[in-house]
């Protein structure tokens, strides 16, 4: 029997197809190891029209440093364009809203440099944020900018959490 006319041909043709849509579908279902986020199942889309505060984006590092080379982040969108942001010693404002604290060093005790800005947020440009008082964000590298976001993320669950398959030992 000749593999086209078998069964197998369209289990084959069904999952191929299903790949490509998967891979070229502006919406899918991703999950994300980031620590700093209270989600870890999300709808994606890179299909959106308006960023507002409470957004969650990926985008891609306006820096490239030993916390983000390579990386492609998720945070929270906590002060928009038109916005004014105010850095007060390590305490962040939005509008006159605390957002959290910045730290003087990483987790290994290496010195890290606060992002220090008082004024008006750019047009185009966002404050971001993850949950965790270590998370890397805004506070340290600045603005992220419209050219950096490939896409919006809609939180769907919260678990399970599948971090040990993903890590090697099965640590962070």
């Amino acid at each position: 029997m000749k593999f086209w006319e078998s069964k197998s041909k369209w289990v084959f043709a069904v999952a191929l197809l299903g790949l490509l849509f998967f891979w070229l579908s502006p919406v899918k279902v991703v999950y994300t190891m980031d620590f700093s986020l209270p989600y870890k199942w999300w709808l994606w889309s890179e299909i959106f029209f308006k960023i507002q505060k409470g957004d969650y984006v990926e985008f891609v590092p306006p820096v490239e440093n030993e916390y983000t080379k390579g990386k492609i982040l998720v945070k929270r969108v906590v002060c928009m364009p038109k916005e004014t942001l105010r850095t007060v010693g390590l305490n962040y404002y939005c509008e006159g809203e605390y957002l959290g604290r910045a730290r003087t060093q990483d987790s290994k005790g290496r010195p890290v440099v606060p992002f220090k800005y008082e004024g008006e947020i750019p047009n185009g440009c966002y404050f971001v944020m993850g949950f965790a008082e270590k998370s890397y964000d805004s506070r340290y590298f600045g603005f992220v900018c419209s050219k950096h976001i490939r896409a919006k993320l809609f939180p769907l669950a919260k678990g399970p959490d599948l971090d040990k398959f993903f890590l090697v030992g099965g640590e962070r």
